[in-house]
């Protein structure tokens, strides 16, 4: 949230040069922010078919921190959060109205679809490390790539150089961040001011990654230093609380000078008149709630999303935000048809609570102030039956399809079956979206695609939640029933991030389904739902082609002509 003007208040104390001490603590969310800025720079920024790709992102991360490395260095720990204190509840509850809204505004300004991007923008382009100049944001823009951040977390993971350093801590990371410098010594990377407020020791200092250059040679990395103990001198603060004693006026008042703030600081005129004022603010951002209720293997890697959810299932009311995701705001939103897989998730962490979880509270796109959308939790005795269930569905996919990759397509055509059926309507999003692909009238850019499109990616990452919690669930030693087992066992062939379907390989991963007996299989598992398999069959219909003499006189297959078919190039590839 950050402290009013105490950045700025500061700036004039802080030193510009070498990072000195070079032990580099990062904080990680904002790491990711700022490799996603760096990858916007020059796109188109209201087209998400200019939005970096997660191979990009993850590419442009490692030499991010391989320069950084490479001009002395060194890269301790890179701290992600695992869990945020229910004292930001408020504020991201604030966050994601903001989110919707401009998604919203978004929508109305592409209400016929979405700005087309250049093509081959995204193939392997070069990205500038240090620009001079600071990214812009201005205008209406699409939301970022969902999964942005647990993706670049997989990369460092499996990274050579920074798996070890690389942790989703249960907390906020700016608070390990101040910890692990207090302790050891060393330099925080931030775009967060909050971490001005901390006490970082004799030794720690604060950088922000707007400030941060590179000289032309690519040797030297410098940047505006804030060292708290050389400030609180200069100042003439005490240098544990001198800090955090000056953002507290800030707080109260926003308006007065730094040299009101300082003196009233030295004399702690706001901490003595505002006492419960004061012990809010210390909660928040000097002693914030960590948890610590149960223990997640070290073996075990969760997304932080995920990680939360753990975290929280013994809270009384849990809650998960959820990836925001592009969807339509006119549809109801694309995490609905994937509902039931996370419930399953859910319910598995009762296993290792021990106590019922009646309902979790989901947050999606949020148009005004609530508790989130509670869903329901099925009992722990329904649990195997609902495994079973799943595993059978993917089971009958996987034996049926051609090819691994669209196992999970069909799937998320299936899940879109059944919602679609529960909610009384006739013909599914992903049927007409699939008719408009077998007929080549697929439009990317309109919202039906779009939607689908987050539909997919909802069902993707509901198995990659439900994948990670089964995980959680066997390491804490009670071990996983047999239907769970063979459960777990079919999303080992789950696609890692940056081969999730995409607004770039969309319609690739339709090609899937149609080329791969992936609406035959639709048809036999949704036997059951009359309304479903005529509209099935219809899309299966070869298309009826022209009577050409000329293909009479031959039994060689006609060459296929160029069009703006998105799927003409892909059938090899599929």
């Amino acid at each position: 949230m950050g402290i009013p003007h105490l950045r700025k208040h500061l700036e004039p104390y802080a030193q510009r040069g070498a990072i000195q001490p070079s032990s580099l603590v990062i904080d990680g969310p904002a790491l990711a922010y700022h490799i996603l800025n760096l990858c916007r720079i020059k796109t188109i920024k209201n087209s998400p078919f200019e939005q970096p790709t997660y191979e990009l992102l993850s590419r442009i991360t490692l030499e991010w921190l391989d320069r950084v490395r490479s001009c002395g260095l060194t890269i301790s720990r890179i701290f992600f959060d695992g869990y945020l204190p229910t004292s930001k509840t408020h504020e991201r509850t604030k966050r994601l109205m903001k989110t919707s809204k401009e998604l919203q505004g978004f929508h109305r300004k592409h209400v016929n679809g979405l700005a087309q991007g250049r093509p081959g923008w995204n193939s392997n382009r070069k990205v500038g490390l240090f620009p001079e100049a600071q990214p812009s944001q201005n205008g209406v823009s699409p939301p970022p790539p969902a999964f942005f951040v647990p993706s670049i977390i997989d990369t460092l993971r499996q990274s050579e150089h920074y798996a070890s350093q690389t942790t989703v801590v249960p907390g906020e990371a700016d608070v390990f961040c101040a910890q692990y410098v207090r302790e050891h010594g060393g330099t925080v990377l931030t775009s967060d001011s909050d971490l001005l407020v901390h006490n970082l020791g004799p030794n720690g200092s604060v950088v922000f990654f707007s400030d941060i250059e590179c000289n032309p040679a690519g040797t030297e990395i410098t940047g505006l230093q804030f060292k708290s103990a050389d400030i609180c001198e200069r100042l003439s603060l005490q240098p544990e609380d001198g800090l955090s004693c000056l953002a507290f006026e800030l707080v109260m008042d926003p308006h007065i000078t730094l040299e009101q703030a300082v003196s009233k600081a030295k004399s702690k005129h706001s901490v003595v008149a505002y006492p419960g004022a004061h012990k809010e603010f210390t909660e928040q951002y000097l002693s914030p709630e960590t948890a610590s209720q149960i223990p997640v293997e070290a073996s075990v890697t969760l997304d932080p999303r995920i990680s939360e959810i753990v975290l929280r299932c013994r809270d009384e009311k849990p809650a998960m935000y959820l990836p925001f995701l592009l969807d339509s705001p006119t549809r109801t939103s694309a995490w609905e048809s994937s509902k039931d897989i996370r419930q399953l998730a859910y319910a598995i962490l009762q296993t290792v609570t021990g106590s019922p979880i009646p309902t979790v509270a989901e947050f999606r796109r949020l148009d005004q102030p609530s508790a989130g959308t509670p869903v329901k939790v099925p009992p722990i005795s329904e649990v195997e039956m609902d495994a079973a269930v799943l595993e059978d569905v993917l089971s009958s996919i996987i034996k049926a399809v051609k090819k691994p990759k669209a196992v999970w397509m069909t799937l998320s055509v299936y899940q879109d079956i059944v919602m679609t059926t529960s909610q009384g309507k006739v013909q599914p999003l992903s049927l007409k979206v699939l008719q408009q692909a077998v007929e080549e009238k697929l439009d990317t850019s309109s919202w039906e695609s779009v939607h689908f499109l987050a539909q997919c990616q909802a069902t993707y990452y509901s198995l990659r939640m439900l994948q990670q919690i089964m995980q959680h669930a066997a390491s804490q030693g009670k071990g996983l029933s047999p239907a769970l087992k063979e459960l777990q066992d079919c999303l080992t062939r789950l696609p890692s991030l940056p081969n999730f379907p995409t607004i770039f390989n969309f319609p690739e991963m339709l090609r899937l389904i149609i080329d791969n007996e992936g609406l035959s299989c639709l048809t036999k598992i949704c036997a059951d739902q009359d309304d479903m398999v005529p509209q099935l069959e219809a899309i299966m219909q070869p298309k009826k082609q022209p009577k050409s003499n000329k293909r009479k006189n031959s039994q060689e297959p006609e060459a296929r002509p160029r069009s703006n078919n998105p799927f003409a190039l892909l059938d090899a590839e599929c």
